[in-house]
This record gives C-alpha cells, structure tokens and sequence, in this order.
C-alpha cells in the first residue's frame, strides 16, 4: 500500500523535513526567549481553532522543548539527528507520511479529550511523546547500532529503546487522562508502521517452521516428520534385478531468480513479492519490498 502510495504522491514529499522543522523550534525557543506568553499562540486548544484561530493547527508541531539553552539544543540536535536517520531509512516520502500521521493523531486525541491546563505536556510540548516514538522506531529500525545514553553511555539502540520506554511507561502511570491518551496517540504511527511487519514475520517464521517439519528438518535438536523406511526381506533382494542407486532428490528443483539480502525470501516462497535493487548500496542488492526501504545500505 505504502508503494502504490509513493508512487502516485511521492513527487509531494518534502525533503530533510527534521531540518526544517527543527529550524523552526529554534525559531520559536528564540521568540520563548524574549516574549515568553507568545508560545500560548502557537499550542493547539480545540476551542480556539473554532473560534478561528486556524493557524495553531500548523504552528503547534514547531514547539520547542521549554528548558534551558543547553538542554534545549541538545534536544534539537536529537531531533534532527533522528528524524534524518530515518528518512535515509525510510525515503522522504515514508517519513513525511510518518510524521503526518502523528500530527493528525495528535490533533484527534486534542480534539476528543481537551487539553489539561495542569499537564505541561498536553498545555505546551504537544509533540514531545510523538518526538519519541521516532528514537523507539530508530532503534526497532537498527537495534544493532551504538549510541551514545544520555549524551555519553556507549550501548546498543535496542537497549536504548527499552529505557526511554520503561521511562515513558511510568510517565504514562503518573499522567491523567489526557496525558496517558497523548502517550497513546502519538505511538500509533509507530504500531502502523512496525505492527504489519512483526505479523508478517510470524507468519514468515511459522511458514518455514511447519516446511521443516514436513520435510523432515530438525527442529529444536530432534528431527521430525521422517518417513520411516520399510523393511524389505533379504531373499526378495537377492531375487530383485539390480537397479541403480538412487539419486537425492533435491525438495525444490527450481532455482530463485530474485532473493532478498535481508531475510533470504524468494520468488518461490511468495510468488506475489516483489523485488528491487537499492541504488544507495554499493553492489547489486536486491531487496523484499519489505526491506528495500527498511535495511543498512551496504557501503
């Protein structure tokens, strides 16, 4: 779906959009800088978009995180950092997507449950949680590589993953109801983009699981599904003609044509995939289309 997508409104993607985008939450920490109340013009509040106030619809994305100077550009640094990793992951256009559905998600959880006046969270840093569900889809994207842990802990991303969750997790027990559907809201582009590929794995697994089985492949250290082989009386082979020797039969004669770099799948084992060589890797690579925007370019 998302293919058919890009190929018909790929041409609309904005590029780098993390920069420009940072670019202007630095603009507004500026403004924070001088005229602090000014940021209360820029929040998303239902009620006053009804009134007519529709520019809060585009500006509330540009909210920077309200700290001090150090923290603030530190964050920003992340944010850009994050948000350009994964459109080389993904492409502009998958990124783009990806952001639009937050911004959409999080204007839909405002407009059902309100803002909280007493949650900075919902009042003020309305993307915050959406911001993070990007590091989360960084490091599901490439679990492998080192970061660096609040700025200067070498560890994998996986790990990192798991302890902004564990944190956002007891932010979501503290919160309220706004607070705890903000946190909800602003991970759905995360399960729309990650939850199809984790069922089709499963799917993938258990198909080549109940292949081995019937093919008689060991699983879990004992071999399962042999045919066992019938006894044949002596005197009957000795009176048997001589034949010769059987030859192993291979359980696919065919030979693939495409096959993904990443996870091995071929032609023959779904007739409905297609393949694609990545442009950005140095070597003919070819890829599922569940890989081709979803791998580390090969350098």
């Amino acid at each position: 779906m998302l293919d058919k997508l890009e190929r018909k409104f790929g041409r609309f993607a904005v590029p780098h959009l993390m920069r420009w985008l940072v670019i202007g939450m630095a603009s507004v920490y500026v403004l924070y800088m001088i005229r602090p109340q000014l940021i209360f013009y820029l929040n998303f509040v239902p009620s006053y978009v009804a009134k007519g106030q529709v520019w809060r619809i585009f500006t509330f994305p540009f909210m920077p995180p309200l700290s001090n100077v150090f923290l603030t550009l530190l964050s920003l640094f992340c944010y850009y950092w994050i948000g350009e990793a994964l459109e080389r992951a993904w492409g502009a256009f998958r990124f783009n997507l990806f952001f639009l559905a937050g911004w959409i998600s999080i204007m839909i959880m405002l407009c059902i449950f309100g803002v909280s006046l007493t949650d900075v969270n919902t009042m003020l840093d309305q993307m915050s949680y959406f911001y993070q569900s990007m590091f989360i889809a960084l490091a599901s994207l490439y679990p492998d590589t080192r970061i660096l842990l609040f700025y200067f802990i070498p560890m994998k991303a996986k790990w990192a993953g798991v302890i902004s969750l564990v944190f956002i997790a007891v932010e979501f027990i503290q919160a309220g109801l706004a607070g705890r559907m903000l946190i909800l809201f602003s991970f759905i582009p995360y399960l729309l983009y990650f939850v199809p590929g984790w069922i089709r794995r499963l799917k993938d697994r258990k198909r080549r699981r109940d292949f081995n089985r019937s093919v008689g492949q060991p699983q879990n250290g004992r071999v399962v599904g042999r045919i066992t082989p019938v006894q044949v009386p002596k005197d009957q082979v000795s009176q048997s003609p001589a034949a010769p020797a059987a030859k192993p039969v291979d359980r696919d004669q065919r030979k693939a044509f495409h096959r993904c770099a990443v996870c091995g799948i071929t032609e023959l084992d779904d007739p409905n995939m297609t393949f694609r060589y990545c442009s950005q890797c140095n070597g003919n690579y070819e890829y599922c289309e569940r890989h081709i925007h979803n791998h580390v370019h090969v350098k």
